[in-house]
């Protein structure tokens, strides 16, 4: 019965009660919506940047700390064979390819671009592109002299598929090689910056024309993003055992982006948590000051029947959490309704550095809800703490004398 006694007292203050439930609701449906939002920007870059390095990839340290000018780096076949035979038996390992990638300078007519080449296997199922291909076809085993062009660098040199341009690139010996290219397709990616500097050509005939039999990296994919860095740990601790001195970088090491743009997120979440945590409890400290001493006629006569003075606290701050938990919840569910409905429009826009439009969207679900949830609840406890605790001191005597 105790409960329910803050809850009648509620109910009979309905307008103020209403106007603090809106208040919570409002701080707590915007702080929601704008949460879900930063967290589906965060999951689609993710996403993304994955597609583009996969989720872990092991290669020498003198390729990570970019420390020489040579090819010293390459893994040899004997080598990844090992790495391979350690990694063969990891249930979350999804698939493993390797890639071997170098700095060119390709020409078209009388114009040149610098590029980097990314060599890898055709066809294989870690590290696909072929999804990516908007026109021509993909890469297949058997190519020889064949690249896939970014549609961004394509555009800036006049380019289309079955066009040939020249490569000139630096072998593992130091030795200047030329030959030309056909471009067999033409690609799309998220990022413009990766269209206009990366070509993608079997690994076999990259290997040929730089004289070498190496790769510089192998690249793993693994069944949930949520098992990187438990994963990555792991497969370091197996290179070390066996005396391999490669390093494991995880997809997040290897975009500086993502991790600008997620520290950002972070920060600009935290600033309006921040806001929403001032506005209510300053809003609702004052509201619920003046209800307690609206109140105090009321309090000195529950006090004068032998209610002490942690019972009358007790319940005002538990009149307080009803408050905090039907203003939460009521925001809560506001911050679902809205999200849905923007859900439902369908914005599209352009990211910044990008060449493709994406549909802006809200993430919604219970995980989403607990920050904004908590934070609604704490703050509206903490203003309820000072006036309750002032209220319930009141001597009987002179709160009775109030009119």
């Amino acid at each position: 019965m105790t409960w329910w006694i803050p809850l009648r007292s509620l109910l009979r203050n309905r307008r103020r009660t209403l106007l603090s439930v809106a208040i919570i609701a409002l701080g707590t449906a915007i702080s929601l919506f704008v949460f879900g939002f930063l967290e589906d920007s965060r999951l689609q870059i993710q996403a993304t940047t994955v597609d583009e390095y996969g989720n872990l990839q092991i290669a020498s340290p003198d390729l990570w700390d970019d420390t020489t000018e040579d090819y010293n780096y390459l893994i040899t076949p004997e080598t990844e064979a090992q790495i391979r035979q350690l990694l063969g038996r990891r249930d979350k390992i999804t698939g493993i390819t390797s890639q071997l990638q170098f700095p060119g300078l390709i020409a078209a007519g009388n114009q040149t671009q610098v590029v980097r080449i990314t060599s890898q296997v055709p066809e294989n199922d870690t590290l696909n592109i072929d999804a990516f291909v908007i026109a021509g076809r993909p890469l297949r085993t058997s190519d020889v002299a064949s690249v896939l062009m970014g549609r961004s660098l394509a555009n800036r040199l006049g380019l289309t598929v079955d066009d040939v341009v020249t490569l000139t690139l630096t072998t593992v010996d130091g030795a200047y090689n030329a030959t030309p290219l056909r471009i067999v397709g033409i690609y799309r990616f998220t990022s413009e910056q990766v269209e206009l500097r990366s070509l993608f050509m079997p690994v076999a005939f990259a290997q040929r024309l730089l004289n070498t039999s190496g790769v510089d990296r192998l690249i793993i994919n693994l069944e949930s993003i949520s098992a990187t860095n438990s994963e990555a740990a792991s497969i370091q601790r197996l290179l070390d055992d066996a005396a391999l001195s490669f390093e494991v970088r995880t997809w997040d090491d290897l975009s500086p982006f993502y991790k600008q743009l997620s520290g950002f997120f972070d920060i600009l979440f935290g600033f309006l948590t921040l806001a929403v945590f001032i506005l209510v409890f300053f809003i609702i400290l004052q509201v619920l000051t003046l209800a307690f001493l609206e109140r105090t006629r009321e309090i000195g006569t529950i006090r004068a029947l032998g209610t002490t003075r942690g019972e009358v606290l007790g319940q005002l701050l538990l009149e307080s959490g009803w408050l905090a938990v039907i203003g939460s919840v009521t925001g809560v569910l506001l911050g679902f309704a809205l999200s849905l409905g923007f859900n439902a429009l369908g914005i599209q826009w352009q990211p910044p550095g990008t060449v493709e439009t994406s549909v802006l969207s809200v993430q919604i679900g219970l995980l989403i809800a607990l920050p904004p949830f908590g934070v609604s609840v704490v703050a509206t406890l903490l203003s309820a703490i000072f006036p309750a605790i002032q209220t319930s001191r009141l001597r009987v005597v002179d709160a009775l004398r109030v009119e």
